[in-house]
């Protein structure tokens, strides 16, 4: 879990370095930083279940990828429990592609693509600006 942790800062860090490089004032940054993340987070599932959303929310909630980040947290966290099937479907509900349930691992393999291609972005924008 610590694991996934970490790499979930990566990708959050590099985020925030990506849309630093663009802008010239801190409030200005702060304003888009929060503007922007607190939507993903909202839509992650982190703080409300992800069951019994309309579509187009389904959708929006697909393409989030703080959705692919708090999942497999959230699986480690509950792994540990000794509950029914019922409980623990209910606490690990999982992200799905229509009918098929997203590993673990790819998962993992998308916060890792977002953060690496937030960061050559980053990179490219800073060097850009010399």
């Amino acid at each position: 879990m610590l694991g996934e942790l970490i790499l979930l800062a990566f990708t959050l860090t590099a985020f925030g370095v990506m849309t630093a490089a663009r802008i010239q004032q801190f409030q200005a940054y702060m304003a888009l930083n929060q503007m922007l993340l607190m939507p993903l987070f909202f839509l992650s599932g982190a703080l409300f279940p992800l069951r019994g959303l309309p579509g187009w929310l389904h959708v929006l909630t697909r393409i989030d990828p703080l959705t692919y980040a708090v999942d497999p947290v959230r699986r480690a966290v509950f792994a540990h429990l000794d509950v029914t099937a019922k409980t623990d479907q209910l606490l690990k509900p999982g992200v799905t592609w229509g009918s098929w349930r997203v590993s673990t691992g790819v998962e993992l393999l998308i916060v890792v693509g977002m953060g690496v291609a937030m960061l050559l972005i980053a990179i490219w924008e800073f060097r850009k600006a010399d």
